[in-house]
């Protein structure tokens, strides 16, 4: 089971929300522990976010970015924060995967999707989307200690093979 905790610090239109506040709310996490035994499927699956890797990349044109990249350090270092989640989970010892959605929509998650590695692609992707690719990856094997990228491909229908697009992907 996982919990999550969110609100949006963007509008729409990309801007910072500005009845935003982020709270007092704090939660460290000293280390990931999980019961398991030998399980071949991920034991664990983080939602991360594309861009992780870019604030701070030479050569990075900005204004070409999306808002979260753009803003990182206005926004708290959220990207950055991001990327040392991720590190915790690869450094945990459990099967893991790590998404890395692009810019999240509400839109219905009927649309094929586009798996990445290199933290280079830009686009959206539904929230439905990425929770039926949750679902769909504790199933699969070849899941396991991946980090990828994903992000709708407009006017193609979903009609995928995961394991075989899963598979593709290079190992952690």
């Amino acid at each position: 089971y996982s919990m999550q905790l969110m609100q949006t610090k963007f509008e729409y239109d990309g801007s910072l929300n500005p009845r935003f506040s982020p709270g007092l709310f704090g939660l460290e996490i000293e280390s990931i522990k999980a019961y398991g035994g030998e399980s071949q499927t991920p034991d664990f699956i983080l939602i991360s976010s594309a861009g992780v890797t870019r604030p701070g990349r030479p050569g990075l044109n900005l204004d070409e970015e999306p808002p979260a990249v753009r803003m990182n350090e206005q926004l708290g270092g959220i990207l950055t924060w991001k990327w040392r989640g991720e590190e915790v989970v690869r450094q945990s010892g459990l099967n893991y995967t790590i998404i890395r959605p692009c810019a999240l929509t509400e839109k219905p998650g009927d649309q094929a999707l586009l798996f990445d590695q290199g933290d280079n692609i830009k686009g959206q992707v539904s929230r439905e989307a990425i929770a039926a690719l949750c679902l769909e990856i504790l199933e699969k094997p070849q899941a396991c200690q991946k980090t990828f990228e994903v992000r709708e491909e407009e006017q193609t229908p979903n009609s995928q093979d995961w394991g075989q697009s899963l598979a593709s992907l290079t190992s952690d």
